[in-house]
């Protein structure tokens, strides 16, 4: 009976390994993300008319974006890393002003701006996190499901401007209004950087969610100049 009895417990322990193996697999191996998130703050210069305008701190801007990307684990240390390509749409508020408002004297030098922004760019990046799912059986799969991470990427896009609006010296102090100044600007394909710190947690073997935040730099236009934003994001990944 005892000869019996080991080889039954050899084969379900034979079992649970291959369950586990695939477990981390599933949670470590190849995957596919969507997210969306919106800005907290940008920052640049923008040109009008030959002239540059300082740009408003504006938050609120919408981020849409899809992912796929692959996993790897370190063998002695703690560590994961992830190659990713990542596609993102952004949609921005322009605004700035300068001058006198209130002065005295009226003149028809563009004093105030508005305009729509939307980009759509394609990066290549990588990132490090900490594994903690090798640690399950000390602190629960809950907590093993947490990875922090931080990382960053290289790539490129397009960038539309929407038709701005621009408002003289003496439309702001007299009510005037609005006036467009010129139709939809569609700029060349231009460079982008980014960098990204954030939190995911999984469940179920191959679905997760994850919190990150990310800071977003685009190189110069022919009307826009050192832009940046950050803000966060939120999505879901599925690994298979």
């Amino acid at each position: 009976m005892m000869p019996a009895f080991a080889s039954a417990e050899l084969e379900l322990r034979s079992v649970a390994e291959k369950a586990d193996a695939m477990t981390t697999k599933r949670k470590f191996g190849p995957y596919v993300g969507v997210y969306s998130g919106e800005s907290i703050g940008q920052k640049g210069t923008m040109r009008i008319g030959g002239n540059e305008f300082p740009l408003n701190d504006e938050a609120g801007s919408a981020i849409f974006g899809v992912q796929i990307g692959k996993s790897w684990r370190m063998k002695r240390l703690p560590l994961m890393y992830s190659l990713q390509f990542d596609g993102t749409f952004n949609t921005a508020k322009l605004k700035g002003n300068r001058g006198n408002f209130n002065g005295a004297t009226v003149t028809n030098d563009i004093v105030s701006y508005d305009v729509d922004m939307s980009s759509l760019f394609f990066t290549l990046g990588g990132s490090v996190s900490v594994d903690l799912w090798r640690y399950r059986a000390r602190i629960g799969k809950v907590l093993a499901g947490f990875k922090p991470y931080i990382g960053g990427g290289l790539g490129g896009g397009q960038v539309w401007f929407g038709t701005p609006t621009v408002r003289s010296d003496s439309q702001v102090n007299h009510n005037g209004a609005l006036t467009a100044v010129t139709p939809t600007i569609l700029n060349e394909f231009i460079d982008c950087w980014h960098w990204y710190t954030g939190l995911e947690w999984s469940w179920e073997d191959k679905y997760s969610l994850f919190a990150e935040y990310r800071q977003q730099n685009y190189g110069d236009l022919d009307n826009l100049e050192q832009f940046g934003s950050d803000g966060y994001i939120l999505g879901f990944r599925y690994r298979y």
